[in-house]
């Protein structure tokens, strides 16, 4: 009995393109964000789904809306898959953190793993959240299809564990691009196997489509 995960990251959102820290904060969907989801739905029409679970945030609730455009089946939105909440850093932009926040960033850098903002959450207590809201999901769902749509940080957290990596490995694993689509299959003893990962195909062949990521990613490269 084969259980099937899918995690598929949410389209591209204001935070992408102005550059900010965005976690927690529950910004809308760009016009390029909407014309990616068009893209998706497409792409999932050809997949099975029995069961969706997104994050409440609207950038993954209406990706998850769109993912579902040809399944019509009930939307469940669960915490457990929420986006790191970044604390104060939550809204501001990237290259204004450490100007903003010149110790609390300097500790954050040098101890991502453990460290947390005030009024944040840590990488560790997002890999714990993610990991377990995963397997519980899986559980629930056994010899299942799953989808789970979720943000760039928990669903690198969800491969990382997944993929038997410790927290301090996850700069091993790869970023996911806004709607880009990853695949985990389960054996018997749901025991996960790396499908695919970061499948964006639905978006080629049309340039003014592609991830806004560049930024982002390069602020991130080591974590």
């Amino acid at each position: 009995m084969v259980t099937t995960l899918y995690l598929i990251r949410h389209c591209e959102a204001l935070g992408n393109i102005n550059d900010t820290f965005q976690g927690s904060i529950d910004e809308d969907i760009t016009e390029k964000g909407a014309k990616q989801l068009e893209k998706l739905a497409e792409r999932c029409r050809e997949l099975a789904f029995d069961v969706i679970y997104s994050s409440p945030l609207i950038r993954a609730y209406k990706t998850a809306q769109a993912a579902n455009k040809y399944h019509c089946l009930p939307i469940i939105t669960d915490k457990s898959f929420e986006e790191i909440d970044g604390g104060e850093f939550e809204g501001c932009k990237w290259d204004m953190l450490p100007v903003l926040f010149p110790d609390t960033y300097g500790h954050w850098k040098n101890d991502f793993a453990h460290f947390k903002t005030k009024e944040g959450e840590s990488m560790a207590e997002v890999y714990k959240r993610v990991s377990e809201g995963t397997m519980r999901v899986v559980n629930e769902n056994k010899g299942k299809s799953i989808l789970i749509v979720s943000h760039g940080c928990a669903i690198r957290n969800i491969c990382c564990f997944l993929l038997g990596r410790q927290l301090e490995e996850i700069g091993d694993c790869e970023w996911v691009d806004n709607t880009g689509i990853t695949c985990f299959s389960f054996d018997n003893e749901l025991k996960p196997s790396l499908v695919f990962m970061n499948d964006c195909d639905h978006l080629k062949g049309d340039p003014d489509l592609a991830p806004h990521q560049m930024f982002w990613r390069n602020k991130n490269s080591e974590k």
